[in-house]
């Protein structure tokens, strides 16, 4: 079974076309997303949505929007102008859920230091799974 959950900001604002044949909506957009070691690089996936999530995707995805995507992911091989392949990975979308903004700081004193507190203690917990995962990485990407 061939599913992923991939966290990332939106890089491109998806894009809308259709089908020739019976002219199904399909979107696409670009989603940077970090890997799991502070000094691995940003890395780029393309994300493809179709009928219904192809609307969603248009109607209320912008760029800089953080999201949380669903679906299978696929490995494209393209040739370039010189002539070499690359693969290219591409997640055809499932589900699409929206990270809500942290909420504005309040003007109240008492208010913005429980935010300050809530703030520094969502900071203590992040976890790092660097330690976890191998030193050599067998996705190609």
């Amino acid at each position: 079974m061939n599913h992923c959950l991939i966290q990332g900001v939106i890089n491109s604002a998806p894009q809308m076309r259709y089908t020739k044949e019976n002219q199904t909506p399909i979107a696409e957009m670009i989603v940077n997303f970090k890997g799991l070691r502070s000094e691995d690089p940003t890395r780029d996936l393309k994300i493809i949505g179709w009928g219904n999530i192809a609307q969603e995707m248009v109607n209320e995805l912008k760029e800089g929007q953080n999201i949380v995507i669903e679906g299978r992911l696929k490995m494209n091989s393209v040739t370039r102008k010189d002539g070499t392949k690359e693969k290219q990975p591409e997640l055809t979308a499932s589900k699409i859920h929206q990270i809500e903004p942290v909420e504005a700081v309040k003007s109240d004193e008492s208010e913005n230091n429980e935010a300050i507190d809530k703030k520094e203690s969502t900071k203590k917990s992040n976890w790092d799974s660097s330690p976890l995962v191998p030193e050599v990485d067998e996705i190609p990407f």
